[in-house]
């Protein structure tokens, strides 16, 4: 009964989700954290059983780990979700994840000089958000959800989203669509964790108790 919800705004990317542990009845735990960091710049919510969760994140996590290390550099958002889509696809036809996600990211923006191609320090840069499904479909979205929750807030995001959002007006989308949950969903999914994703990197919003913090 997972819900990740995520969307752009100008310089970042927000991404929300429930708390809640679950399977079939039962409630394991009310703070689990369904937001997995990969890369100072990059994040991916998941949705799916936890074992697959936890087993997929950190197998993306410590590649792009490796990456860095052997290369010194690390991959843009776009190369990240490229690579998740890739290795969900060859799962597809040995050991599939269960796991849908929702990967946020940042990437510096870059101007032409007389030089070449270099890093805009001015830019608030871009962030990118991208839909990738168990199966390795991939695409690039403005926002998107994971989950039972889209079926009842993709269309608040569609009405309320506009390209331009501040950090502040797209938390308070995420608010309205945890109210339509709460009053529309069947299961009361708790408190939603919030972290968000610019050009100071990875960060939490709100925690998994519900505490805002940024």
């Amino acid at each position: 009964m997972d819900s990740i919800i995520g969307l752009r705004y100008n310089g970042g990317v927000l991404l929300a989700s429930d708390t809640n542990n679950a399977r079939s009845i039962l409630v394991y735990q009310h703070d689990i954290d369904k937001i997995s960091q990969l890369t100072p710049h990059a994040m991916l919510g998941l949705s799916g059983p936890n074992c697959d969760l936890v087993n997929f994140s950190e197998f993306v996590e410590k590649n792009l780990t490796m990456y860095r290390l052997k290369n010194g550099d690390t991959l843009s958002t776009s190369g990240i979700a490229n690579y998740c889509r890739s290795e969900l696809a060859t799962a597809l036809r040995k050991g599939p994840f269960q796991v849908n996600t929702l990967l946020a990211g940042w990437d510096a923006s870059s101007k032409k000089t007389v030089n070449g191609t270099t890093v805009d320090p001015t830019s608030p840069g871009v962030g990118s958000l991208y839909y990738i499904d168990y199966m390795g479909t991939m695409s690039p979205v403005n926002y998107g959800c994971q989950g039972y929750c889209s079926n009842f807030v993709l269309s608040v995001l569609d009405r309320e989203w506009r390209e331009g959002l501040t950090k502040e007006e797209a938390l308070e989308i995420i608010s309205h669509c945890e109210q339509v949950l709460k009053k529309r969903f069947l299961v009361d999914q708790g408190v939603f964790g919030v972290k968000k994703v610019d050009k100071e990197g990875v960060g939490v919003v709100r925690d998994t108790n519900g505490v805002l913090v940024a």
